[in-house]
């Protein structure tokens, strides 16, 4: 198995496992306290859920605009520079929230680190993602992009072990080792990545080519679908996490195994999980995560003990793994020649927006329904159930249109 597993690696360009372990470090450093963000807003602020919602829906707006912003930048400077620039500035981003907690400067001041530390990471992601295909051959890139999310996962699934001790302690030192595990990753792209850089595209998305789900009404089906789901979705960082710990009364430490118990999840059963539902439409394996995730969720609000909270984060965490790849894959088959860009920009934006509206659509519901927390996690899953129904209700257009074109 070593032997094997060591055959595979070499396939691979040493630039792919050198951006692979900084992104693993950068990964690690961002899971090891943004996670409790939303806790210490709650503790410190007094702030509700709603509000927490609404101020993670304008970060969340901020982000995706700067993901575009981070692609452009991309094809005209070094993607290489980029990658550390961007770490050195979020690392230092989090030493003045740290300074701006342990001094106590007030909520504007943790906004404005914290809205540096969110800009820069949503300029890292774009570049990372373009660099694997300056690394590898068309026909490696489907693994590459295996490898790297992998990396992320663990780095996911081991800083909010790490993060849920600190936080118990002390936020401000919670920050400084973000800061410092950030800063190292920095170190990892200056040092031991070289990739060449890619020629530029022919065609630059902007925000009006979101229009473009009006010529393919399949499209505009699948978005609007992926876009409700993914309210859903946005519940596991901002909403999942007060309700846990402030609410239920989790400790952050066990809210940090919950987080690393999903990482590690996905990290280990994505492959099978794909291999397993790839006999089925890739509606009906988005409807069927839909469910999962439905579910996961809808079970919130009639549980408390940790042991509980762990089924169905494994739950949600299953209902992740079932309608991720298939969600791209969808986009990749319905784009006709030449439009594969403008499609994943028009399905990444209305992933991101449901992003953006997710924690303001779960706090809203929690707030209202502090008293019966069962009644607001049903309401919040229901979501999940009309997507996973509209799928199965296009299952047959969507299979019909995709079943001729190649993935």
């Amino acid at each position: 198995m070593i032997r094997r597993g060591l055959e595979y690696a070499r396939q691979f360009d040493a630039n792919l496992w050198s951006l692979s372990f900084g992104w693993f470090v950068a990964a690690l450093g961002f899971a090891a306290s943004m996670p409790f963000v939303s806790i210490y807003f709650h503790s410190a602020f007094d702030m509700s859920m709603t509000q927490i919602g609404v101020y993670f829906a304008v970060m969340s707006i901020v982000r995706s605009l700067c993901q575009i912003v981070g692609g452009e930048l991309s094809d005209r400077v070094s993607r290489q520079s980029l990658l550390w620039l961007t770490q050195i500035g979020r690392g230092l981003a989090f030493v003045l929230l740290a300074a701006t907690i342990h001094f106590e400067w007030g909520f504007w001041a943790v906004t404005a680190a914290l809205f540096t530390a969110t800009v820069l990471g949503a300029v890292f992601h774009p570049v990372a993602n373009a660099m694997v295909s300056d690394i590898l051959p068309p026909e490696r890139r489907l693994d590459g992009y295996a490898i790297t999310r992998s990396a992320g996962n663990l780095g996911w699934a081991a800083g909010p072990a790490l993060g849920g001790f600190l936080a118990g302690e002390s936020f401000g030192l919670l920050f400084l080792i973000s800061a410092a595990i950030t800063l190292l990753s920095a170190l990892v792209f200056l040092i031991f990545l070289r990739a060449p850089q890619a020629a530029k595209p022919q065609e630059i998305f902007r925000l009006k080519d979101v229009i473009a789900v009006k010529d393919d009404p399949l499209l505009a089906r699948h978005s609007i679908l992926i876009f409700l789901l993914h309210h859903v979705v946005a519940q596991l960082i901002v909403p999942f996490s007060v309700y846990s710990v402030e609410i239920v009364g989790l400790a952050e430490h066990e809210l940090g195994y919950l987080y690393t118990l999903n990482g590690l999840l996905v990290v280990a059963l994505q492959l099978p999980i794909t291999r397993l539902l790839r006999r089925f439409s890739l509606a009906s394996q988005l409807a069927a995560g839909a469910f999962i995730y439905a579910i996961g969720y809808g079970v919130m609000g009639g549980i408390s003990a940790f042991s509980f909270f762990a089924v169905a984060i494994v739950i949600v965490s299953i209902g992740e793994m079932a309608m991720s790849p298939p969600s791209l894959t969808l986009t990749s088959r319905l784009a006709p020649p030449g439009r594969m860009g403008r499609y994943m920009g028009v399905y990444g934006f209305f992933v991101a927006s449901g992003w953006s509206l997710g924690p303001l659509w779960g706090g809203t519901i929690i707030d209202a329904w502090r008293g019966s927390p069962i009644t607001a996690w049903l309401v919040i899953a229901s979501l999940a159930v009309v997507a996973g129904l509209g799928y199965l209700a296009y299952r047959r257009r969507f299979t019909k249109a995709t079943a001729d074109k190649a993935i």
